[in-house]
């Protein structure tokens, strides 16, 4: 019985070409310095990707244009709401800041409901910008294209 399968893996494997490659795939195309270079899943050429994800400056950069964004608008604010989105706003405050950003996000999607708002949604998604690299970026450049608008109106206010 045990014959019987190694000789069916023998001619399930098919012929062999040098290196262990099967005869007339792909591979042999390929450059051997280039096939040394390849590795499996989770290899040293996958950790460019887990390199970009840790340590990437311009995500610092995000995270502090992000911050300026968000300290120019608690300006604008009323003193106690100022307070409170300045609290939000630290990082001792996470475990609170992302159960309140995820009720703001759903409060937003719900928005047809007569208490919740779309309003929530923007709100929801600034606080759970602060935790989530991916989304600073979009959301700082979002910040800024509203103070920019927000500028151009009180000048257009102003000059009347």
């Amino acid at each position: 019985m045990a014959v019987l399968i190694l000789a069916r893996l023998k001619i399930a494997s098919g012929p062999r070409g040098e290196g262990g490659d099967i005869a007339g795939s792909r591979s042999d195309m390929v450059p051997q310095a280039a096939r040394d270079k390849l590795t499996p899943c989770g290899g040293a050429a996958d950790q460019h990707l887990f390199q970009d994800m840790t340590s990437d400056t311009s995500s610092e950069d995000h995270k502090a244009e992000l911050d300026r964004q968000l300290a120019w608008f608690e300006t604008k604010l009323s003193p106690r709401a100022a307070k409170f989105i300045g609290w939000l706003r630290k990082p001792s405050s996470r475990l609170v800041r992302i159960p309140v950003a995820i009720l703001l996000i759903a409060g937003g999607v719900f928005s047809i409901l007569p208490v919740l708002g779309l309003w929530m949604l923007p709100l929801g998604l600034v606080l759970f910008a602060q935790d989530v690299p991916m989304l600073q970026k979009p959301i700082a450049r979002m910040l800024g294209w509203i103070k920019r608008k927000w500028i151009e109106r009180e000048l257009a206010r102003s000059a009347r």
